[in-house]
């Protein structure tokens, strides 16, 4: 591999990373506020939609926030193993 194709490899990872840990608060964020005020774009839903929907929206962003902490962890502990 490439000098340039591992630098554009690190800043995919790092971009996919952040993309997950910012898209993870984004749904989190409105998958609790749709179960909380049970509206969605300013259309008021059904309870049981607003439940399966913000629950879906909650849980899928608590596993993209997960997955991009533990990638930053992951990656934390291989540069301390280089030193």
């Amino acid at each position: 591999m490439s000098y340039r194709e591992e630098i554009r490899e690190k800043r995919t990872s790092q971009f996919r990373t952040m993309m997950d840990i910012v898209m993870g608060i984004f749904y989190s964020f409105i998958g609790g506020s749709l179960v909380y005020a049970r509206t969605f774009v300013g259309i008021e839903v059904p309870a049981w939609v607003a439940y399966i929907l913000g629950g879906m929206m909650l849980i899928g962003g608590l596993f993209r926030l997960y997955r991009g902490i533990k990638t930053v962890a992951g990656r934390n502990n291989r540069s301390v193993a280089e030193d």
